[in-house]
């Protein structure tokens, strides 16, 4: 008879606690939104978008989300204008179970700083293009060139795939981004590079190949350079495979 009555009293228990978890649902989803909560995954880049502004943009894009009911919010409306920030990436939106409209991202990292029209902007390593940034700033590569087509956002035109695969690839190899400091792309797609050491530069080509271009070039700087000099040659040119062609300076 007792174990009778246990049984029932926990059955009551969870029947009680299930209908509190309903009405507490029901009450919350007719509250009012209480506020727009944004966390920002920033890893070891500088802050270009604070989450302050990030809230700040989500009200002037969504004027109406703070009357709004619980149960009115659209998450996925809320996520696609934060995505809208060119900052971020990997957006997600949410309901707290206080009320608050929760936007989560990461903030994009940079690769290289882009020169273009005399505006500046970013490359990641998605290959998205975006505004530099008046909140912080990137010690990365820098990037530029003779552009034939007008910059997009969108899509990337074959002279800004190439600069994006010689940055890209740059930021995976500790051992080369060390050595170069500046890329530049000419009208027909080749890449030249100004190292951080020595007064030359060096002439990459297409973006085909970069291991064995890199290697090569590596292997010149350790072995022929010091040889040579390091103020002998106005130019070195990694264009042709498996060689490594030298332009003496003039006198």
């Amino acid at each position: 008879m007792k174990r009778s009555v246990k049984i029932l009293l926990i059955l009551l228990g969870a029947a009680l606690l299930t209908v509190l978890v309903i009405v507490a649902n029901i009450s919350r989803s007719r509250s009012q939104v209480k506020g727009v909560e944004v966390a920002i995954r920033y890893g070891d880049t500088p802050v270009l978008v604070s989450e302050q502004t990030v809230a700040d943009t989500l009200a002037s894009a969504l004027p109406t989300l703070m009357q709004r009911q619980v149960k009115t919010v659209d998450c996925d409306q809320v996520a696609e204008a934060a995505r809208r920030i060119p900052y971020l990436t990997n957006v997600s939106a949410s309901v707290s179970v206080s009320g608050k409209v929760v936007v989560r991202a990461d903030q994009r990292r940079p690769i290289a700083r882009l020169y273009y029209a005399d505006r500046e902007y970013y490359i990641d390593r998605d290959g998205a293009v975006f505004p530099s940034s008046d909140a912080g700033a990137c010690d990365v590569l820098i990037a530029g060139g003779d552009f034939a087509e007008p910059l997009r956002t969108d899509t990337l035109s074959p002279q800004m795939e190439a600069l994006w695969k010689v940055a890209a690839y740059l930021d995976q190899e500790d051992d080369y981004s060390c050595l170069i400091d500046q890329i530049y792309v000419k009208r027909n797609g080749d890449i030249m590079m100004v190292p951080k050491v020595g007064d030359h530069v060096v002439e990459l080509g297409d973006a085909d190949n970069l291991d064995s271009k890199f290697d090569n070039l590596l292997t010149f700087y350790r072995k022929g350079m010091p040889r040579a000099g390091w103020d002998t040659y106005s130019q070195i040119s990694l264009k042709f495979k498996g060689q490594v062609v030298c332009t003496k300076k003039t006198k």
